[in-house]
């Protein structure tokens, strides 16, 4: 089936003036109604009111919305298949939710990439998830690997999210600190809290806190805050390396994701503890994110499905249609 050039109605709809809009497309009105009236007629509905005077129908927004995002997709399309043919750099903006920078770096198949794509490059920004969030709905960024519990629940509906996995937040904490702040109770606390930590139990000891913005230190805030309670802040950590570097000087405990903190402990001679937190329960789902108005830019789709393929595979998670259940 033929679908008619919606060029003029995007014109006519910027304009709301037959006249303006024929001037501007230099074409006679006459022949712009008898494009009007062809388009009603071929989506059998009708798209402008003329009384009193010129508007878009409810109809008539659906078929701008549309016809806007055709332009998009054009507009993506040419800049690609334009860099491609010129063999010019195409750079990706990459923002990267903080405590997942080193998961993100490990798991990003810029090998794949490269091979498929020699001109692509990235540009990774990392944040928290707020900052990240936002910039990616302003199509500041194409691409995002957030930590987040709910498109509603952030306001951000205007995102497409490819899922990857599910992470909870573990509580680390040096073995030295464990000793000065539960002394002769050392042992019981680690049998303890190798069970689950009920982080009111850490109340005492002092806590390195991600940024006052981040959702987690917000539910931490807000858990005490429930219970009457009070907690010991060292300080805030603007990235997860700094929250582990404090960590790991005995200073404080700290909180990172359940893959990011085995990496920690793999990564120093230190001994550092690292236990489930039980209350409150901090779990996020890690998802790859892009304006959905770039949905159908077909190369920037691409990318992202080798992202999230890569990403499964080295985390040993069944593609969709595999089935079966998450391997230890």
């Amino acid at each position: 089936m033929d679908h008619p050039s919606l060029e003029y109605f995007v014109e006519i709809a910027r304009q709301l003036n037959i006249s303006k809009a024929a001037a501007s497309l230099h074409i006679s009105q006459q022949s712009l109604s008898a494009y009007i009236q062809k388009l009603e007629k071929h989506y059998g509905v009708m798209l402008l009111n003329r009384k009193p005077k010129l508007k878009l129908t409810p109809a008539g927004e659906r078929v701008l919305l549309a016809a806007e995002e055709i332009e998009r997709i054009y507009q993506d399309l040419a800049r690609d298949m334009t860099s491609l043919e010129n063999d010019a750099d195409i750079r990706i903006s990459l923002g990267i939710f903080e405590p997942l920078v080193s998961l993100v770096m490990q798991n990003l198949p810029i090998i794949e990439i490269g091979k498929k794509y020699p001109n692509v490059s990235f540009h990774i920004t990392t944040g928290y998830n707020v900052d990240i969030l936002e910039r990616v709905q302003r199509c500041e960024l194409d691409l995002a690997v957030a930590g987040y519990t709910g498109m509603e629940e952030n306001g951000l509906e205007e995102l497409e999210a490819i899922p990857l996995s599910r992470d909870e937040d573990c509580i680390i904490i040096t073995e030295e600190v464990m000793r000065l702040y539960f002394a002769d109770e050392y042992e019981k606390y680690v049998e303890k809290f190798s069970e689950g930590v009920d982080i009111l139990d850490l109340s005492h000891v002092p806590i390195v806190m991600h940024p006052m913005e981040s959702g987690v230190s917000k539910k931490i805030r807000k858990y005490f805050m429930d219970h009457h309670r009070t907690f010991k802040v060292f300080g805030e950590g603007p990235s997860q390396d700094v929250v582990n570097s404090m960590v790991l000087k005995n200073k404080a405990f700290g909180m990172c994701n359940g893959t990011a903190s085995r990496m920690l402990v793999e990564g120093t001679e230190k001994k550092v503890h690292v236990f489930p937190l039980k209350s409150p329960k901090l779990e996020r789902e890690i998802v790859l994110l892009y304006p959905k108005k770039r949905k159908k830019n077909a190369f920037l789709s691409d990318i992202a499905g080798m992202i999230a393929e890569n990403w499964r595979r080295s985390m040993k998670i069944p593609s969709a249609g595999e089935g079966g259940q998450e391997e230890d």
